[in-house]
């Protein structure tokens, strides 16, 4: 279920793991950074030398192909970003990590974090847990692109974004309406008529980026059946 797709799970408890001679580690060359709405801070083919950590934010994770690309995973803050490509055999960033907002983020030393991985076996473990809910992520996104028609994409969408992002039936999409698209695998066209016609039936109130789901029942029922 998309459901579970944007659902995610905070990464400040691994910080409780560390000793201290691990934290004097991790910030001897920490640095703190600040990124503006749609900067990507981490780009796709590029030599991958640190760890992101999110402080406040929210981000989408996406490759870029030869003629369309894609959203892999929303993210959003107290979150590591660039796990997978920690140990990636071309030591490259696998995919863009993009701001969907203005961020705060902290960047670690590659060498610093494998470091503390190799040292501290508690650290390594939850960093792998993370790095599998991530897939489960992923894997299960993709099995709900596949089995829902465009119109049950898009309501599931709009519904999770307000029970696991927002939390709230009314709220503003930071996300553009190409993101969405990228996101479901749809075009952009699509998503925008799809919205549009989620509208009439009077089940959602659209103003710009503003979103409200005014008829739950029976758009629940649209991610359900499409």
């Amino acid at each position: 279920m998309l459901l579970d797709c944007l659902k995610d799970i905070k990464h400040d408890s691994a910080f409780e793991l560390l000793t201290d001679s691990d934290k004097a580690i991790l910030n001897k060359n920490k640095k703190t950074l600040f990124y503006k709405k749609n900067d990507i801070i981490l780009k796709q083919g590029t030599v991958a030398n640190s760890i992101v950590y999110s402080k406040t934010g929210f981000f989408k994770l996406g490759m870029e192909g030869n003629q369309k690309n894609v959203i892999l995973i929303l993210k959003g803050n107290n979150t590591f970003l660039g796990l997978s490509s920690l140990f990636c055999k071309e030591n490259i960033y696998l995919y863009n990590v993009t701001a969907t907002e203005d961020c705060e983020v902290e960047i670690y030393d590659n060498i610093a974090f494998k470091e503390v991985l190799a040292r501290n076996v508690a650290f390594s473990n939850e960093i792998i847990k993370f790095l599998n809910h991530n897939s489960s992520r992923i894997f299960k996104r993709f099995m709900n692109m596949m089995e829902k028609n465009s119109r049950g994409k898009v309501a599931f969408m709009l519904v999770c974004m307000a029970n696991s992002v927002y939390f709230s039936n009314e709220y503003t999409m930071s996300l553009s309406r190409q993101d969405m698209a990228d996101f479901l695998g749809l075009s952009m066209e699509n998503v925008i008529r799809i919205i549009k016609e989620l509208e009439n039936d009077g089940l959602i109130e659209v103003n710009g980026k503003s979103i409200k789901l005014v008829n739950l029942n029976s758009l629940h029922k649209v991610c359900e059946f499409g």
